[in-house]
């Protein structure tokens, strides 16, 4: 037999979930009809105009780690810095350290998230230059836009 207790905390989950499932199912719907009249409202002006070519606009989460740019910056410092090869936990245990974050568990995913994907911006720009070594992922101290050698 289950402990009352459990069994109550999880009734009260699934309640606040179930309920948050029947609030946004009624957005869906609200936004749903809005498109409908804005599609209508196009074919109006112009019948033949293909409404199926309008791309989504895409919505990104705020990042509270770090202030528009900063990241780059903050990782382009540290890589600068190490003058040696470092891999992506070292920048992100560096850059949190530099920022003076003390994060819990969910917390230090995310701001290791954000790092990987600040890293990997800069590697598509090709600021920074990647390599594997010894089985583990790790960036060269090199910096190729600001000449700093990448041998």
């Amino acid at each position: 037999m289950a402990e009352p207790h459990v069994i109550s905390a999880l009734t009260e989950k699934l309640s606040e979930l179930t309920g948050l499932i029947a609030r946004h199912r009624k957005e869906i719907a609200r936004l749903s009809s809005e498109v409908n009249i804005l599609d209508a409202t196009i074919k109006l002006f112009d019948p033949e105009y293909r409404i199926n070519t309008i791309k989504p606009k895409r919505y990104h989460r705020r990042n509270y780690f770090f202030k528009h740019g900063e990241a780059h910056k903050l990782l382009l410092d540290i890589i600068r810095e190490a003058r040696k090869s470092i891999n992506p936990i070292e920048i992100a245990e560096e850059a949190r350290r530099r920022k003076g974050l003390e994060l819990d568990a969910d917390q230090l995913s995310a701001f290791k998230a954000t790092i990987g994907t600040a890293l990997s911006r800069q590697r598509r720009l090709e600021l920074i230059s990647d390599s594997w070594i010894f089985s583990s992922f790790r960036y060269s101290a090199c910096i190729k836009r600001l000449d700093i050698s990448c041998s």
